[in-house]
């Protein structure tokens, strides 16, 4: 049938194209995450200027600072310590999206690539960085204490919500977002439409006879 080869067509394509984009994304997921941190830089550093120093490539992972330093387990201003107080941020846990997504994109076949393909990873920037200021904010919540939610300035949300936040944007978003998008731009491509073709024949009852 039309559908069955189309889909396998499709699946043996998905999983020859995820090992080389996940292997490019292994070596290059810290500068792929470069516009998504230099947001969160700019949000933080602005939200919370008594709390965030900067937020900084370093090398495949981004470093938090803050204007804190710590001496014998104790939270110090920066100005009386020797040293920075920062947290490593992994931002592979968001960013593993852009592969993931490139790989049922270009699976697909369809009359346009590359201009579709732009717009599916700029809507994914967006979600990373989202998603990065929810692992800043709970990096901190972890890292502080109480210190984050004593700003007499800046509204913190309540920990639940970054917890939740947290989940929700590692979790969910950077598997089920591509999925949506490439469902979305897919939507007339002989694939799904063979494929919800093929669903509504079999979800028809049969004839009586």
């Amino acid at each position: 049938m039309a559908e069955a080869n189309h889909l396998r067509q499709f699946l043996l394509l998905v999983f020859v194209l995820l090992l080389p984009c996940f292997a490019l994304w292994t070596v290059s997921s810290g500068p792929l995450a470069v516009p998504a941190i230099g947001f969160v830089n700019s949000v933080l550093t602005a939200w919370l200027p008594q709390i965030v120093d900067t937020l900084y490539v370093d090398g495949q992972r981004a470093l938090l600072m803050t204007r804190f330093g710590e001496t014998g387990g104790t939270l110090i201003p920066l100005s009386e310590a020797s040293e920075q107080l920062g947290f490593p941020v992994n931002p592979s846990v968001l960013s593993y999206s852009l592969p993931f997504y490139t790989a049922l994109h270009f699976a697909t076949q369809r009359d346009n690539y590359l201009n579709t393909w732009i717009i599916g990873v700029l809507v994914l920037y967006p979600l990373m960085a989202l998603g990065l200021l929810s692992v800043c904010l709970k990096t901190l919540m972890v890292g502080l204490g109480r210190a984050l939610f004593q700003q007499p300035d800046a509204w913190v949300p309540d920990p639940n919500l970054i917890g939740l936040l947290y989940q929700v944007n590692v979790l969910l978003v950077p598997t089920l977002a591509p999925v949506m998008i490439w469902l979305w731009q897919s939507r007339e491509t002989p694939l799904l439409r063979n494929m919800l073709r093929f669903t509504q024949v079999a979800g028809d009852p049969p004839a009586a006879t």
